[in-house]
């Protein structure tokens, strides 16, 4: 688990709040619980719930405050970029990299938010035992809002996901 103040989230890393040794790219710190600001002024939060087991299938990744009605893409690699710190990537820290894999696009609610409904460890091609690292990847057009840095796209914090049998 990884400490926030008061708020213990398991497996998260990279958040965009300025705190870590990668700072977000135009200066638009978040949380340190999601991503770089984006248009709407907050982060994007990725966050997990279900069964990590690959036998049930039951692992859902949540995108919320992301921007209404715009994609994003939900992908995993198979390492943390600068060691959890994350490298700049348009307007927010690229934290996986390695072999990355999509696993789903979703489009946004008018809140900002979208799950997964695919089975998460077929399309990742995991096995048991293995870690991967999740990640969020959204578009933030001027029409919505404009990006803070003017790169037009963001990302989520990430999460670290273990597969069990």
């Amino acid at each position: 688990y990884v400490e926030y103040g008061d708020v213990s989230i398991p497996n998260l890393f990279c958040g965009g709040d300025g705190a870590g040794a990668t700072s977000c790219p135009c200066g638009n710190a978040g949380n340190s619980d999601a991503g770089c600001a984006n248009g709407s002024g907050a982060g994007a939060k990725l966050r997990s719930s279900g069964s990590t087991s690959i036998s049930t299938g039951g692992l859902v990744l949540t995108g919320s405050q992301l921007i209404p009605s715009q994609p994003g893409l939900y992908f995993q690699g198979n390492n943390a970029v600068n060691g959890g710190q994350g490298n700049p990537f348009g307007d927010g820290l690229r934290c996986c990299g390695g072999s990355v894999k999509r696993l789903q696009v979703r489009f946004m609610n008018a809140s900002g938010q979208a799950s997964t409904t695919a089975t998460l460890s077929t399309q990742g091609s995991t096995a048991a035992g293995s870690t991967y690292c999740n990640q969020a990847w959204y578009r933030d057009p001027l029409a919505a809002g404009g990006s803070p840095c003017l790169n037009y796209f963001n990302t989520s914090n990430a999460l670290s996901i273990t597969w069990a049998p």
